[in-house]
């Protein structure tokens, strides 16, 4: 029922309500990919990025294909709408390494290659984030297949 709610509430771009019925939901089902897909969303919208790191590596770590395979349009992901916002951002040096994880997470769901280049852009920015750093070493490696879930 949450997750329904949830997929609604995502639909109509209300992220806040979206993102409590997703944790509702991922406390039923604590495994759910799908359910952290669209909580990455949710939490970068909500200025929530550490939390969208931690949900963002979650999935990669398990099966990245999970985002990859993203349909714009069949699973209403609003990252065409989401990305253009995020690029045009003008912001001061601390700021940039945030904006870059952010859109190599966002790109992830439409364009590996240039998801690759703004995380690895964000580690040149910040060497210490260990978690963008293992997300490159997973994304680099990845072979063209379909996801199995």
């Amino acid at each position: 029922m949450s997750e329904m709610l949830g997929n609604r509430y995502f639909i109509a771009r209300q992220y806040d309500k979206a993102y409590d019925n997703y944790q509702i939901a991922l406390n039923d089902d604590p495994k759910n990919l799908k359910l952290k897909k669209r909580l990455i969303i949710c939490s970068i919208q909500l200025g929530q990025i550490d939390k969208a790191i931690d949900y963002f590596f979650e999935v990669i770590s398990t099966d990245p294909y999970v985002i990859i395979n993203t349909d714009p349009y069949r699973d209403d992901c609003p990252c065409t709408e989401i990305i253009p916002q995020w690029e045009s951002k003008n912001i001061s040096d601390p700021e940039k390494v945030r904006i870059n994880e952010i859109l190599g997470m966002l790109y992830l769901y439409c364009d590996l290659k240039k998801s690759i280049k703004y995380l690895e852009t964000s580690l040149t920015q910040d060497k210490t984030n260990k978690k963008i750093s293992s997300a490159i070493k997973i994304l680099t490696t990845l072979k063209p297949v379909k996801s199995h879930s």
